[in-house]
């Protein structure tokens, strides 16, 4: 049996998302294009000499739950960098050595795991191999749109990480089966949601909502669930995320975006963008790593004051034990701003990759 793996975030992973990435990842409810770049919280602490992201691996899927077709594209961590690849990836390229978590991301209505590679990469980056299925009612260009499908999407969402933990998968000897995690991003973040009520996968050790409406009641073994919301968003109101933060009894913290739209956190350059990047990744590290140093820097990671927003409960021991964003929070809203040292080696990084 390999070694398993673990992942060290740091802040060159971060700012790979955002300088690499470009405008890879799109989806409905465009926030904010021109809001200033806002420096990742904690920033300048970290040492401009950490460890380089991973080159990523693409592989295309093609699970069928009965008449459902779930064409599912993974994303998973190989050898070498980032910086050796320019942030491109490699077709069916042999994976790096070793057990990683795996995260099954489900998109929101009229989209597609393409549209929202900038998300999925940036995670296969740091360490963790992502399932995305293509959902066949919701989906973009799909024959017919059914929004009352997303409660059967769960269930395929729970086929489709059996289906890649299932002996002959040539990803399977990637895939830690003690650290499954689920991500999505509105009907997505729905889905999600689904999957620790109604439709329970008991396998999963987190969970990450996005933009997504309550559901039934949450049951199950508790695990931490992460839930990030703009308080702006025309789409999915502000309300029915705080509705589920309140209803569900376990560990849990909710990301507020100020003035974030129905995408705020997930495209890039959108309002708190950053700071939502640097709080999942210490999120899913908590969770299915195990790293409570990562747990004890989530609430500085993800306060920017005027742009971002931190609660929790149950995260921390008791309300005394949570740390203070006030000393390690950094502001720099410059609409031209000059690169801090890990920024710079991050561009360099990027060199000519598009």
């Amino acid at each position: 049996m390999p070694a398993r793996r673990t992942r060290t975030a740091t802040v060159t992973l971060l700012t790979a998302a955002l300088l690499i990435l470009g405008s890879a990842f799109a989806a409905s409810g465009s926030d904010d294009s021109g809001t200033p770049f806002t420096t990742a919280a904690g920033a300048t602490a970290v040492d401009a000499s950490a460890k380089v992201p991973h080159a990523v691996g693409i592989r295309h899927f093609t699970f069928a739950r009965g008449s459902r077709s779930l064409p599912t594209t993974v994303w998973y961590p190989v050898r070498g960098s980032a910086r050796q690849t320019r942030g491109r990836v490699q077709i069916d390229a042999t994976p790096l050595p070793g057990e990683f978590p795996l995260i099954l991301w489900s998109h929101g209505f009229f989209s597609n795991p393409q549209m929202q590679e900038g998300m999925t990469k940036f995670l296969a980056e740091s360490g963790y191999v992502v399932a995305a299925p293509a959902y066949p009612f919701t989906k973009k260009d799909g024959p017919k749109f059914d929004k009352t499908d997303v409660p059967n999407q769960a269930v395929d969402a729970s086929f489709v990480i059996t289906q890649m933990m299932k002996a002959g998968n040539p990803l399977a000897g990637s895939i830690d089966p003690d650290r499954l995690g689920a991500i999505g991003h509105s009907g997505g973040g729905t889905t999600t949601d689904w999957l620790f009520t109604g439709k329970r996968d008991p396998r999963l050790k987190v969970g990450v909502i996005f933009a997504g409406r309550p559901t039934t009641a949450y049951k199950g073994s508790p695990v931490p669930l992460l839930f990030v919301h703009g308080d702006k968003d025309p789409v999915v109101a502000y309300s029915q995320g705080r509705e589920s933060y309140g209803k569900n009894p376990w560990p849990k913290a909710f990301l507020t975006i100020e003035g974030g739209e129905h995408g705020a956190g997930t495209n890039d350059p959108e309002r708190g963008h950053v700071q939502v990047l640097a709080t999942l990744l210490d999120f899913l590290d908590y969770a299915l790593n195990g790293d409570d140093v990562a747990r004890m820097r989530l609430t500085s990671d993800a306060t920017l004051p005027g742009f971002t927003h931190f609660e929790s409960s149950g995260i921390y021991a008791e309300p005394s034990a949570q740390p203070s964003a006030t000393n390690s929070t950094i502001a720099s809203t410059t609409t031209t701003p000059t690169p801090t040292p890990t920024q710079s080696k991050v561009l360099e990084l990027a060199g000519s990759a598009g």
